[in-house]
């Protein structure tokens, strides 16, 4: 019979149950007075034919049970039984039914919410069609590429169906009530097809419409259509100003649609991207490629192909094309939190563990109160595998309502971890309990019933009818595996919350050392804005310096502000510039091996405000400007680096290329303290400070690409008390000056701080409220397994007490077998977390995975709780009257 005739036997048998035995009761007196015809047929008489019919098929019950069973009623009955029988002896212990549905909803609940997030970040495939085949195409560790090579790589490669690139752009959308700067990426034609997600108004760009002179459209995103149209579905063909310039809508993307996924998350807007004079250029790396692999080619091929390609190219064109790295999209989007989540999923598997071994001892302790029951129903026939399933149908119904509470906890967690979560965890904002999770949570309940109540269910069907039914037998029908199995669970307990306590106890160390990292700056009272000139009268290169002169002294002239200056990008929030120079006097560098540091422009006042130390030299000054020599500050790891044991002060380097002669000099004037970069754990590279009034790129007159990418200033502004105060009085003295200015990102310097450290901090707080819970469940079930032994000992500690052993002899007995079960689980605890704190590796900064005095912090910590717990019961014990305990039984 298959499932599904099965299935619809049953439905049928029990939604038509008085006609299904109407049917059996005609059809076996049919049978019956059949047989007995025959019988009279041949010269029987009538009552003895009538009797042997009987005889022959055996009863009308019996056959009849025989077919219940085989259509499947007789198993529905049994379990309609033990399901109404297992909601009886739920409701007569209330308080045993509620904690342990508690214990399991936290195990349950938890795991699925972790997993929820797992599911939305890595394990759901991107929102783009056939996203497995979707690689990226970059230098090493991400980085971007050149127009010319992308070119190359594209006309060259037989391994993708296409191939398309883009490039970061944040231009002010103006002509609105509010100017906004707004971020955006200029993309090939060839992009969004490649994607496979159609608009969901208007158009993408057609061919052609990335050549020069032809890049005039724009695709909106569903956020900023809603944001800035109001939802307008007349928006196609209008025109808005984005950096001044006039770019017809065309179409608008779906609600769900999100691009890049990586690296620029939170573009707004999409304009083609026409290269220019850029297609000769091998400099100017700023491209992100994509492609979609050709069907039937892999990974592996594609890889071979383009390193066949760049080793071509990196000879015709020295020292550009290498460390060109294929990497399936999907790796570049889950980054470094893949491991991180993997090892929070660990976490609450094992707080489940936990709860399984809690909940099983639970289950031990009642069910030695059931021996009388198990054994007269054994007695009355009920075999071995009525009796276990009877108590699985128990544990079933109980691990079920432990589900459904666990579902409320994982619909409340999931979006506690979404509030909580970094701003770095790809797709968060996706995690949802989908049907996915739905499968998840229900096969962890499913484990969890058979899991925690398997063991019980074993042993408390293998009874001893004799012992069992003696009037004082109870004290006799412990067993000896039963003790075990409760002292291996108590340990096994000691030892997952061990592991748990000890990764927490990592953590917290790891990020309190995060916490002592000296930025090089002091980040209390700094508040920082953007202010972006573009499509401004202000942009004009001949008002600019005059603008951001004037600007800043207004901010300094403000009540409450100390100092003020400006930068490009903001160290920790900011992009991260790195560029190539040369050192006068030395040697030409090969191609590809030339001194390289992270390139920042800053005026003056820049280093007074962040209280970022000089430690050597003189800051940026209001006299090195467009007409003054170059001046350059540079950081200790620069001076390190490429004046080992030398004074650079007074050293000239040139950020020029080889075709201009002479090249164009600037004077160390300066050496700075290292200041983080854009990693708080990093060490920082080295780094330059230019004057940015001596800049083209800054001042916009430069006719470069670096300045069509440069038309802001980042404020930088210290405040005499709380900065967030000032910016609505530093918002109204931008505005002063041109009401087209746009102005975004307004931080506080303690906020850019505390988002570096995000996600360790989400990290800790994760592992130490698992690392808690395991912990109280862990003190709980040692607390439950010596308050029952101490209960069930009764009469033996009455016998030892009257036989002369005092409170204090009683009191070492109890806890010194606490004991002995808590320093076993520790003892594998350690064993396991010496293995498994290796995977943490890549989670800690300054502290070792197997860091001694976390580990020996953690083991007395649990040593003290486990005593506690010991002592509870012991303290009991203690008191027991030897004539009180010797009637006990």
């Amino acid at each position: 019979m298959t499932l599904w005739s099965r299935f619809c036997s049953w439905m049928q048998a029990t939604l038509l149950r008085p006609r299904m035995e109407n049917e059996m009761d005609a059809e076996l007196r049919f049978h019956l007075e059949a047989f007995s015809d025959d019988l009279i047929r041949s010269g029987v008489p009538r009552q003895e034919a009538m009797r042997r019919a009987r005889l022959e098929f055996g009863g009308f019950e019996r056959a009849k049970e025989e077919c219940r069973e085989a259509r499947g009623v007789t198993f529905l009955e049994m379990l309609f039984q033990d399901l109404r029988y297992g909601v009886r002896m739920m409701s007569r212990a209330p308080a045993f039914t509620v904690v342990a549905v508690i214990a399991l909803a936290l195990g349950i609940g938890a795991n699925a919410a972790i997993f929820s997030v797992v599911n939305a970040v890595l394990l759901r495939p991107l929102a783009y069609k056939d996203s497995g085949r979707l690689v990226t195409i970059l230098h090493k560790d991400s980085n971007p590429v050149a127009v010319a090579n992308y070119i190359d790589w594209r006309d060259q490669s037989r391994s993708f169906v296409a191939m398309g690139a883009a490039d970061f752009w944040s231009p002010n959308l103006t002509g609105t009530d509010s100017p906004e700067h707004v971020r955006g990426l200029k993309v090939t034609q060839s992009l969004f097809p490649m994607l496979g997600v159609e608009p969901l108004l208007g158009r993408l760009f057609l061919e052609g419409e990335d050549k020069d002179g032809s890049e005039r459209e724009v695709i909106l995103s569903y956020r900023l259509w809603q944001r800035h149209f109001s939802g307008d579905r007349n928006v196609l063909g209008k025109s808005i100003l984005l950096d001044g310039n006039s770019y017809t809508v065309v179409g608008v993307m779906p609600k769900e649609f999100q691009f890049a996924p990586f690296w620029a998350t939170h573009a707004e807007l999409w304009v083609p991207n026409a290269f220019g004079n850029r297609v000769h250029n091998r400099g100017g790396n700023s491209l992100r490629i994509f492609a979609r692999l050709n069907p039937g080619v892999t990974l592996a091929q594609a890889r071979a192909e383009i390193a066949t390609i760049t080793a071509r190219l990196d000879q015709q064109y020295p020292a550009t094309n290498r460390n060109v790295v294929v990497t399936p999209l999907k790796e570049n989007v889950v980054g470094s939190i893949e491991a991180p989540l993997f090892v929070l999923l660990g976490a609450v598997g094992f707080v489940l563990l936990i709860t399984c071994a809690n909940v099983a001892h639970m289950l031990l302790a009642r069910a030695s109160a059931r021996h009388k029951e198990i054994a007269v129903r054994t007695a009355l026939g009920a075999g071995r595998g009525r009796v276990i399933r009877q108590f699985l149908t128990e544990n079933l119904l109980l691990g079920m309502l432990g589900g459904a509470a666990g579902l409320l906890l994982a619909v409340w967690g999931t979006h506690a971890l979404v509030a909580l979560s970094p701003a770095n965890i790809p797709r968060v904002e996706t995690v949802t309990i989908d049907a996915r999770v739905a499968l998840f949570l229900l096969g962890v309940t499913l484990l969890t019933s058979v899991g925690f109540g398997l063991v019980p269910a074993l042993q408390s069907s293998s009874v001893n009818l004799s012992d069992t039914l003696k009037e004082g037998g109870r004290a006799n029908s412990e067993g000896v595996r039963r003790n075990r199995l409760r002292s291996f669970l108590v340990a096994s307990e000691f030892a997952l919350a061990l592991v748990l306590l000890i990764g927490a106890g990592l953590m917290i160390r790891s990020f309190f050392a995060l916490q002592s990292v000296d930025p090089g700056f002091n980040p209390h009272n700094v508040l920082s804005m953007v202010v972006s000139v573009a499509g401004s009268k202000e942009a004009d290169p001949a008002r600019r310096a005059i603008f951001y002169n004037q600007l800043l002294d207004r901010v300094r002239s403000l009540p409450g502000v100390e100092a003020a200056g400006g930068i490009n990008h903001l160290p920790l929030a900011g992009d991260i510039w790195g560029w190539p120079f040369v050192i006068e006097g030395r040697p030409k560098p090969r191609p590809g091996e030339s001194p390289g540091a992270v390139y920042r422009m800053v005026t003056p006042g820049y280093f007074d405000a962040m209280r970022l130390p000089l430690l050597r030299g003189r800051d940026i000054s209001a006299n090195d400007n467009a007409s003054a020599p170059g001046a350059v500050i540079i950081n200790e790891s620069a001076a390190r680096e490429y004046w080992p044991g030398e004074n650079p002060l007074g050293k000239h380097i040139s950020f020029d290329d080889d075709k201009r002669n002479p090249p164009t000099w600037l004077t160390v004037i300066g050496v700075a303290k290292d200041a983080k970069q854009d990693d708080w754990a990093a060490k920082p590279f080295p780094e330059v400070y230019l004057g940015a009034f001596q800049n083209h790129d800054f001042l916009g007159d430069s006719g470069s690409e670096v300045a069509s990418h440069l038309s802001y200033i980042t404020l930088v502004v210290r405040a005499k008390g709380d900065p967030a105060a000032l910016a609505p009085a530093i918002k109204d003295t931008v505005w002063a000056f041109d009401r087209n200015l746009a102005i975004s990102e307004v931080l506080t310097m303690d906020g850019v701080v505390a988002e570096a450290n995000a996600q360790p901090r989400f990290e800790m707080l994760l592992l130490s409220i698992f690392a808690t819970v395991a912990l109280v469940l862990a003190a709980v079930g040692i607390y439950g397994v010596m308050s029952y032994s101490v209960s069930r000992r009764t009469h033996e500690i009455g016998v030892r007490m009257s036989l002369g052993a005092n409170r204090k002899d009683v009191l070492l007995l109890v806890v010194r077998h606490g004991m002995m079960l808590a320093l076993g689980g520790l003892a594998a605890g350690i064993a396991g977390a010496l293995v498994l704190s290796r995977l943490m590796t890549k989670l800690l900064y300054g502290v070792h995975p197997t860091d001694p005095i976390t580990f020996a912090g953690v083991a007395a910590v649990l040593s003290l709780v486990a005593l506690f717990a010991c002592y509870l019961p012991a303290r009991r014990a203690m008191r027991v009257d030897p004539m009180v305990a010797l009637r006990y039984e």
